[in-house]
Formats: C-alpha cells, sequence, structure tokens
C-alpha cells in the first residue's frame, strides 16, 4: 500500500558512475530511506531506478534487518544479464525528506540478491515509486521532482 505525502520535490544527492563500455559518467539519483522491518528501523541510501522494473535490497540488509527468506529463488535481469534473488516482504520502506516521510509503501515486495556484493543500494524501481509519482531528475539543480499525475 502507498501512502503519499503531497509535498513535491526533494534534495537529492548522486551516485557518480562510469560505464566502461559507454565510457561515459553518469550521475544516478539518490534518495534517503527508512526502513521498518519488524521492530528494526535502518536508514540508508536508495537508488531511484527509472530503468529498473522492481525494487531490489542488497543482500547485506538481510541481517541487519532480520528479513527471513525463501528457500526459491526467482532470476532477475539486470545491466549485468540475469541474477538469481529471494522474493520477500519488507514492512515499510519511507522515503525522506529531512527526518520526515515523503511517501510511504507497506508491506513491500523486494528482491534480494543470493550474493552479497550484487548491489551497493537499495534500488527503487518501476513497481514503487514511479507507480505513484511522474518524476523529473533536474541533476544540475540537485533535485528530483515529484508529481502525482492528474486523473
Amino acid at each position: 500500500m502507498f501512502r503519499p505525502n503531497y509535498k513535491r520535490a526533494i534534495a537529492c544527492s548522486y551516485l557518480n558512475f562510469y560505464d566502461p563500455r559507454l565510457k561515459r559518467n553518469f550521475r544516478l539519483p539518490l534518495v534517503h530511506i527508512r526502513i521498518k522491518h519488524a521492530e528494526t528501523v535502518f536508514r540508508t541510501d536508495a537508488l531511484v531506478d527509472s530503468g529498473a522494473t522492481g525494487t531490489f535490497f542488497p543482500a547485506e540488509l538481510v541481517d541487519i534487518l532480520g528479513i527471513s527468506l525463501p528457500k526459491e529463488t526467482s532470476l532477475a535481469l539486470g545491466a549485468g544479464g540475469e541474477f538469481p534473488t529471494y522474493v520477500t516482504k519488507i514492512d515499510l520502506i519511507q522515503i525522506l525528506k529531512g527526518t520526515n516521510s515523503f511517501c510511504e509503501f507497506e508491506d513491500k515486495t523486494v528482491s534480494v540478491p543470493t550474493r552479497a556484493g550484487m548491489i551497493p543500494h537499495v534500488v527503487l524501481g518501476r513497481d514503487s515509486i514511479f507507480q505513484c509519482y511522474d518524476i523529473t531528475f533536474r541533476e544540475k539543480q540537485g533535485r528530483t521532482i515529484y508529481r502525482r499525475p492528474k486523473k
């Protein structure tokens, strides 16, 4: 379930990424998030990825949050090809503006790579924030603008 807060823009930092295949630098937008699972609350950064179809969590967060993983795995497709993941649920993901919640996702399905080190950040893909907002990246201004689509 998604609960929006109708503020429009939040400041974000950017992760500088060099793609050796394209020989080009990219600036990837990061937002601050708070994750709540069971009794654990954890704050970290998440990559807002318009190219990702799903939401992904680094395997390293599983132990911190006390997440139980299923025995079965599913294949996910990423920039580096297919990789196995565990599909599980997180109680609450909050995108933050300062210390306040900008929007929230309850009981969110996420994919966790089976190997540690596969992804460095939580990845918010098209199944989360992009379902709720039209997003404009203003890289030079260091802002990301979230607009609720008109009905």
